[in-house]
């Protein structure tokens, strides 16, 4: 809600009216074969990122810890309702708050402000950033904390580059391949690879 909550209320400061919220942020119809795209970028980026989290010693203890999403899911086990927590936790607590924020609000911004290299660039190392919050509470080592910033600024510049290149400026394919992305890699380190 926060995530989404801060572009919805700059919009109202800035327009003065909620109408054309959903366009300004990006949630329109993408170019064709954008979502195509989307998909063929999420299976790309799964392999990496597990190899990532599995292999690197102690990623995967950080990432599955008991306040985050997959200790979460470990915690419900494999049933129905850890299925059905995990597709709402990966397709619309992080991935679409996140899609909301960074590319439909801050990439866009930075992008028209400062030209795509540079404001793609910049919102994908802001994403990176974010996501040293996984750490919080836990210890690690700098090469663990290095490697999700990385993955994850990658992910950032490519679901930009996806939006605002191929997609006509929607973040519809970047939520798809975020939510997708996330999805397979919460059930493989919550469920598979426990």
């Amino acid at each position: 809600m926060v995530f989404t909550a801060i572009p919805f209320f700059y919009y109202l400061a800035r327009y003065r009216r909620a109408k054309g919220f959903l366009d300004y942020v990006g949630l329109r119809k993408p170019r064709r074969r954008t979502m195509l795209h989307a998909t063929l970028f999420a299976l790309a980026f799964v392999l990496p990122v597990l190899s990532l989290l599995y292999f690197l010693p102690g990623a995967r203890d950080v990432v599955s810890g008991p306040n985050t999403v997959i200790g979460g899911l470990k915690a419900h086990g494999l049933s129905g309702a850890a299925v059905a927590l995990l597709v709402c936790k990966a397709f619309v607590q992080t991935s679409l708050s996140e899609e909301i924020l960074f590319r439909g609000f801050l990439a866009k911004r930075l992008i028209h402000r400062l030209g795509f290299v540079s404001g793609n660039l910049l919102q994908a190392l802001l994403f990176g950033l974010v996501h040293l919050l996984v750490f919080i509470g836990q210890e690690f080592s700098v090469a663990v904390a290095a490697g999700v910033v990385l993955f994850a600024a990658l992910g950032g510049w490519v679901n930009g580059y996806l939006n605002e290149r191929l997609g006509n400026g929607s973040i519809l394919p970047s939520w798809w391949l975020h939510a997708l992305t996330n999805a397979i890699t919460y059930g493989v380190l919550a469920f598979a690879l426990s």
